[in-house]
């Protein structure tokens, strides 16, 4: 590699404790509410604490925080359509559409130069231009935009035929706790895909190095590599 494209990318801004919270604290607001006070005060917390949090993200310049803007105006309309009908379906149900949408576009991508995690990884994981450009890299990235969309298809799947079949306690805490786990699980099928496929770009030393260094903008030690 040229000495201007093997430079190590600089480490993206990593998320901190804080956006744990941000994550849990509106479905704690909602399941409160909904118990206390109704749906609509739920809703309303619910969605600007979802707000809140996606400015506190956007100013700190967290990864894919350029999106913020789309994502508080669909935070703003979900939440005021919720509202308008007073309704627990149509709610989630707007958030399950556009689950189904993002996938869908996922798919879209996957047909284009450049899919959907192509574009998004380099903002999670430091990745060199060379990378980037190279043949290897678009063909892994595409298949796993590809896979990702399918995941997200059954777990559209699951969340319409939980939403009609539970109580809305348990669709939340249900929910939250199937989409955590198929998350997690994604996350580490996917790293494992990319490590393998990746390692055959020369220079590639792996994913972990990546991962740790991102790791590391969070003030976490993680363990060090076989190599370390």
């Amino acid at each position: 590699m040229s000495d201007d494209t093997s430079r190590p990318a600089p480490t993206p801004s990593a998320p901190d404790k804080a956006d744990a919270v941000d994550q849990l604290m509106p479905i704690l607001l909602f399941l409160v509410l909904i118990n206390l006070a109704g749906l609509v005060w739920a809703i309303g917390a619910m969605t600007l604490w979802a707000i809140k949090a996606q400015i506190s993200r956007y100013r700190r310049g967290l990864p894919l925080a350029r999106a913020m803007p789309i994502i508080v105006v669909y935070l703003l309309v979900r939440g005021t359509v919720g509202i308008i009908y007073d309704s627990e379906e149509v709610y989630f149900g707007i958030g399950i559409g556009a689950k189904g949408l993002a996938a869908l576009a996922l798919l879209i991508s996957a047909a284009m130069r450049r899919n959907g995690v192509g574009y998004a990884l380099p903002y999670l994981v430091p990745l060199d231009r060379d990378t980037k450009a190279h043949p290897e890299y678009r063909a892994a990235t595409r298949q796993i935009s590809i896979g990702v969309a399918l995941v997200v298809f059954a777990s559209v799947g699951f969340d319409i035929w939980l939403l009609q079949n539970a109580s809305i306690n348990k669709f939340v805490l249900i929910r939250l706790g199937v989409n955590w786990g198929l998350s997690i699980l994604t996350l580490v099928m996917v790293g494992l895909y990319l490590d393998r496929r990746l390692r055959r770009i020369p220079g590639f030393t792996g994913m972990m190095p990546l991962i740790e260094r991102s790791m590391k903008g969070l003030g976490m030690n993680p363990p060090p590599t076989a190599r370390g």
